[in-house]
C-alpha cells in the first residue's frame, strides 16, 4: 500500500512539473537574473525590503535562491548603507534559525537540507573551531556558506560564540557585495584593489588557521 501511495504521488508530481514547466522555468530564471529581480523588486515598492528579507532567510534552505544575486540587487536598489542593513540582518537571523534548528533537531534534520557527504567533509575541518573559522566561512568564496550555518548546529561551537561569528561573517561579505551593487562601475580601480584584497586577506588567513589548526592536531 506505501508504495502504491508514493508511485501515485511521484506520477502526480510528474505531472504537475510538466504542466508548469514553463513557470518553473521562469521562477529560476529570475533567480538567476540580477535585471528580473531588481525590476521585480522596484515594482514591489515599499514590500520590496520585506521580499528580500524572507528570500535571504529562504536561501539559507533552499540551494538554488543565489544570495549573492539578491545581495547585490540589495546594494543596486537601496543603496550601500541600505542594501547591507537588509542583506546582514537577513542573512544573519537566517543563519541562526539554521543553527538553532540543528542543534535542537540534529543531523537528520541537516541533511534535508545540506548534502551529507558536505556536512561530513567540514564537519571534520570543523571539529574544534571557533569564532575566527566560522566567520571566515561565511565569507569564503569556495565554501558552503549557508551549510556551514548546520555544521556549527551540530558541532561543539556554542551559541553565543556562533552568534559573533555570524554577525562577523555575514557583515564583511555584505560590505563587499552591497559596495558592487551599490557602486558598480562607479568603483575606482583603487576601490576594486581594496574589495580584492580583503577577499586575498580573507584567504590567507583561512589557509594559515587551517594550517595551523591542522598542525597542533597532528602533534
Amino acid at each position: 500500500m506505501k508504495k502504491l501511495i508514493s508511485i501515485f504521488f511521484l506520477i502526480t508530481g510528474l505531472i504537475t512539473i510538466f504542466e508548469f514547466r514553463d513557470d518553473i522555468i521562469n521562477v529560476f530564471y529570475w533567480f538567476g537574473s540580477l535585471e528580473a529581480i531588481t525590476a521585480s523588486m522596484e515594482h514591489a515598492g515599499i514590500w520590496g525590503p520585506i521580499v528580500l528579507f524572507i528570500l535571504f532567510v529562504l536561501q539559507v534552505f533552499l540551494a538554488f535562491i543565489p544570495g549573492q544575486a539578491l545581495m547585490i540587487a540589495c546594494g543596486y536598489l537601496y543603496g550601500f548603507w541600505g542594501g547591507f542593513v537588509i542583506s546582514w540582518v537577513s542573512l544573519v537571523v537566517g543563519g541562526e534559525i539554521a543553527y538553532l534548528l540543528a542543534r535542537h533537531y540534529g543531523r537528520p534534520f541537516a541533511e534535508k537540507w545540506i548534502a551529507p557527504s558536505v556536512l561530513e567533509r567540514w564537519n571534520k575541518a570543523a571539529a574544534g573551531q571557533g569564532i575566527t573559522f566560522f566567520a571566515l566561512s561565511l565569507v569564503m568564496p569556495l565554501v558552503p556558506n549557508d551549510a556551514m550555518c548546520y555544521v556549527a548546529g551540530l558541532g561543539t561551537i556554542r551559541r553565543i560564540h556562533f552568534s559573533i561569528a555570524n554577525a562577523l561573517g555575514r557583515g564583511l561579505a555584505c560590505v563587499i557585495t552591497s559596495a558592487a551593487g551599490a557602486f558598480g562601475g562607479s568603483i575606482s580601480w583603487q576601490g576594486w584593489v581594496i574589495l580584492v584584497g580583503i577577499f586575498v586577506i580573507t584567504g590567507i588567513a583561512w589557509h594559515f588557521g587551517r594550517q595551523n589548526r591542522s598542525y597542533i592536531l597532528i602533534a
